[in-house]
C-alpha cells in the first residue's frame, strides 16, 4: 500500500482496520470486534469502480465497463488489499477491517451502478457480518471519511449505511432476503440506483432497500466496498458497470 493522498491531496483509497482511529457506529456490529467501524487515514492509492450484470435495471450503452483483466487506469496500481486479475478485482481487506475504492472521474447524481460480488469459497458457519464481513457498493462518495455503502452479508441480508465525517451511521437497517445468494462461490448482482437525493438498492434484480439520503454536489463518486471478518475474507468482482 502507498501511504499518502493523490496529486491534489485527496484520499481516493480507503482503509478500515481494528485500533487505528475509531469513529463510533451505534446499533452496528461487523468489521470489528467491538460494536464500532474503525477509520485507518493515511494509506490509499488512487481507485475508481463501476458495475455490471445482466439483472441491472440498465442494459445498455454504459459509460464505464470493466472486468479488470485490463483494469482503467483509474482503479490505480494493485497492491496488498486490491488486485486485477483474471477473475475480476479481488479485494482482501485487513483482517477485521474493511477496504475500498472509488472513482472520481464519474459521479453518481442520476446513476445505475451496477457490480457483480463472487462468496468466498470457505465460509463458517454462521457466515454472518461478525465472522465474514460484508461486501457491497460504495456510492455518493466526497471523499475518504464521507460516503454510503450497500451491502449485503452472507447470512442472507442488505443494509445501508453511511460514513458522515468518520462516523458511521445506520441508514437503513439490515433485511433478510431470499434474493440473496449466500452459498459459497455463489455469484450476485449488486445495484445502487441514484436519482437526486433518492437511492434504489437490488440484489439480483429484485429491489430490496429505497433510501433518502445526503449526497455530495454533482451526485459524488461511485465504488466498491469490502470487509473482511477476524479470520480474513477474500471477495472476488468480476465486472463493474455504470450507466
Amino acid at each position: 500500500m502507498c501511504p499518502g493522498f493523490d496529486e491534489a491531496g485527496n484520499p481516493p483509497y480507503g482503509v478500515a482496520a481494528a485500533g487505528i482511529g475509531v469513529a463510533s457506529a451505534p446499533q452496528m456490529t461487523g468489521d470489528f470486534a467491538v460494536p464500532a467501524k474503525v477509520l485507518l487515514i493515511g494509506l490509499m492509492v488512487l481507485c475508481g469502480a463501476a458495475s455490471a450484470a445482466s439483472a441491472c435495471q440498465k442494459k445498455s450503452n454504459p459509460l464505464l465497463d470493466d472486468n479488470f483483466r485490463n483494469a482503467d487506469p483509474g482503479w490505480g496500481e494493485p497492491d496488498n488489499i486490491a488486485s486485477f486479475t483474471a477473475q475480476g478485482l479481488v479485494m482482501t481487506p485487513p483482517v477485521s477491517g474493511s477496504a475500498w475504492r472509488w472513482d472520481g472521474n464519474f459521479t453518481m447524481e442520476h446513476a445505475d451502478w451496477c457490480i457483480e460480488e463472487i462468496n468466498p469459497t470457505k465460509l463458517p458457519d454462521p457466515a454472518d457480518e461478525d465472522s465474514v464481513g460484508a461486501a457491497g457498493l460504495w456510492f455518493w462518495g466526497k471523499d475518504m471519511l464521507n460516503f454510503y455503502t450497500a451491502t449485503i452479508t452472507l447470512d442472507g441480508s442488505a443494509s445501508v449505511n453511511r460514513l458522515n465525517g468518520g462516523v458511521w451511521q445506520l441508514v437503513a437497517a439490515p433485511v433478510s432476503s431470499p434474493a440473496i445468494k449466500t452459498a459459497p462461490g455463489a455469484a450476485n448482482e449488486l445495484e445502487v440506483v441514484t436519482n437526486g437525493s433518492s437511492a434504489a438498492f437490488y440484489v439480483n434484480g429484485a429491489l430490496i432497500i429505497q433510501v433518502t439520503g445526503h449526497p455530495p454536489p454533482g451526485g459524488g463518486s461511485p465504488g466498491i466496498y469490502a470487509e473482511s471478518g477476524p479470520a480474513g475474507t477474500t471477495w472476488v468482482f468480476p465486472r463493474a458497470i455504470l450507466y
